[in-house]
């Protein structure tokens, strides 16, 4: 698909510089740039530093009417120009239109707001919601020649962070709203699996699953959970034991206090190739960690230290996965500014991570898997990264460093919205939640 950005540099009204006017769009002003509405929109932006970039909102005019840009994203790293910023586009009708970017920022007077950069003339032609696109069974050829057909399987999720699947297929769905739901293809409908309480206003949170790699003998589920509390929130690992499509049998196995307020409080858990739970635990200023348990919540006895957390700085957590050719975990978050995707390997007894690389990623970051069935052997040991930005980010890591990105590319771009979560069936098949749907991507032969 076609991606469309404008590059423009805006004088933040915060800056303290004297006005000077924004140059022209790189069209001119009497240009119209074609588009389908469901391209992203990028800037410079002036400031004195990262420190004063990150007390800048931006909106965008339609036609003189504004409308607050609440995804926008910009590096922190200031290139000649300014500091390149990106968001999505608002809701656009068919026909032309005419956009002014300005940034502004909140002041105890009020909003302060910069000039409107030079506008930009679209025209907005056989617009079609995305829902209804993704639905159609469209595919889409990857860059070595895999077709993939886009499946909307079925509604209703609500705030899905997290996925894992049984040998037998089911696909089990953890919301932060508190619910885990069960998909299965022959019921083709979700069933509810676990619901938490609520207290008040008070309302536990679910932040992520992984089922036990013993799972087809034991049926244990283990969730991680938020649970408000007087002195803040506490994070909580418990088991489950799946019984027909319940998740009953519960036991609280690690508690530690969650790194941030409820609304900010991210974690993402997976079993290691060691049989250990891993558990990612994060928040927007950097303060979270990686911590490392047995089965049964306790501390091995083979890593350094006397506590289980192996690793620290981690931001939101969004994702964590292991590299299934290598020791090395890589961890998805998302920064104040941006989001990075980070490999962190483990040393010999005594147990400790080291990190690897730290690779910063356009717009913001989702659930992260491998692709590690036959069905598609040019995939095999790819990444998977959902994006909030609406596309399966798929990664290529370099056979001769297991720490060094390769390439990537873009699947199912901009057709259904934000992407939240992916996973890959023990088939092959690449499932994936949007805030509100369930989908699939089938390769075609």
């Amino acid at each position: 698909m076609r991606r469309f950005c404008i590059l423009v540099t805006i004088l933040a009204a915060a800056c303290g510089s004297e006005t000077t006017p924004p140059p022209s769009s790189p069209n001119g002003s009497d240009a119209v740039e074609p588009i389908t509405g469901r391209e992203r929109i990028g800037w410079n932006q002036a400031a004195r530093d990262a420190a004063e970039l990150a007390t800048f909102q931006y909106a965008v005019y339609v036609d003189g009417v504004r409308s607050v840009m609440a995804d926008a994203r910009c590096t922190p790293s200031q290139e000649p120009s300014g500091f390149p910023c990106v968001a999505s586009l608002p809701p656009l009708s068919n026909g032309v239109h005419t956009l002014e970017i300005v940034s502004f920022v909140q002041t105890s007077e009020g909003i302060v707001e910069s000039s409107r950069a030079a506008p930009l003339r679209v025209s907005v032609a056989a617009m079609t919601a995305p829902a209804e696109i993704w639905g159609a069974g469209e595919t889409e050829t990857t860059r070595d020649g895999i077709t993939l057909r886009a499946e909307k399987l079925t509604e209703g999720l609500n705030s899905p962070v997290a996925a894992a699947f049984a040998d037998d297929g089911a696909l089990f769905i953890a919301e932060r709203t508190g619910t885990i739901k069960v998909f299965s293809e022959g019921r083709r409908e979700f069933a509810e699996a676990l619901r938490l309480g609520t207290d008040g206003d008070n309302t536990a949170q679910i932040l992520s699953i992984a089922l036990d790699p013993k799972y087809a003998q034991n049926r244990f589920v283990f969730v991680v959970q938020a649970i408000p509390a007087p002195r803040g929130t506490t994070l909580q690992v418990a088991r489950y034991r799946a019984v027909d499509t319940r998740l009953a049998e519960r036991a609280v196995l690690f508690e530690m206090p969650a790194p941030g307020p409820p609304a900010t409080t991210s974690a993402a858990m997976r079993f290691g190739p060691d049989d250990k739970l891993y558990l990612a635990s994060g928040t927007s200023d950097g303060t979270g960690r990686l911590t490392r348990l047995n089965a049964d919540g306790s501390m091995p006895r083979d890593q350094v230290g006397t506590a289980p957390a192996i690793a620290t700085g981690i931001e939101t957590v969004r994702g964590m996965a292991w590299d299934p050719r290598s020791r090395i975990v890589w961890i998805a978050d998302d920064g104040q500014s941006d989001a990075h995707l980070s490999a962190l390997s483990l040393t010999p007894v005594p147990v400790r991570a080291v990190p690897r690389v730290r690779k910063r990623l356009a717009g913001r970051a989702g659930s992260l898997e491998f692709y590690r069935s036959d069905a598609q052997p040019a995939m095999k040991g790819d990444a998977l990264l959902a994006s909030a930005e609406g596309y399966i980010a798929r990664f290529r890591i370099a056979a001769n460093d297991p720490a060094k990105v390769e390439w990537l590319e873009n699947l199912f771009d901009r057709h259904a919205g934000a992407i939240r979560v992916v996973a890959v069936s023990p088939d092959g098949t690449i499932y994936f939640c949007t805030d509100s749907a369930l989908g699939r991507l089938v390769g075609t032969r």
